[in-house]
């Protein structure tokens, strides 16, 4: 196994266990897990399509300051919603949503992540989630 196969596998364990606890608490099952995803270049887009591989992870809204990356992931997911602006997407799509996924630049890991926590939502982020 090669470095790019363990982290796949290891972000998509690692989402698994973090929602857990979230999806057994609003009561299991659900027919489908609806992702954000905040940042889908790189590794962001890793994480896109490791977590939606999944049969149960329907991904609902994409947001990328990168047209370019934002229009590579809509056309994989054409049914999402794209946004410019994290900040947008969690207001406008707070209810739609049921889990956050973050794959920014480290210096922006921390806002993402903090509002869509206080939103209570489960959030899987990319290392370092420091401010």
């Amino acid at each position: 196994m090669n470095k790019r196969e363990f982290i796949k596998k290891s972000s998509v364990g690692a989402l698994g266990i973090m929602l857990a606890p979230s999806i057994l608490k609003a009561g299991f099952p659900k027919e489908k897990l609806r992702t954000a995803h905040i940042g889908v270049g790189n590794m962001g887009m890793e994480d896109l399509k490791a977590i939606s591989s999944h049969a149960s992870v329907e991904v609902v809204a994409l947001c990328d300051v990168d047209a370019i990356n934002l229009s590579t992931a809509h056309k994989m997911h054409p049914g999402a919603r794209v946004f410019f602006d994290y900040r947008a997407m969690l207001e406008e799509m707070g209810d739609e949503i049921d889990a956050v996924i973050v794959s920014t630049p480290d210096h922006t890991h921390a806002p993402a992540s903090l509002m869509a926590m206080n939103m209570n939502k489960p959030v899987y982020c990319q290392k370092p989630l420091t401010h």
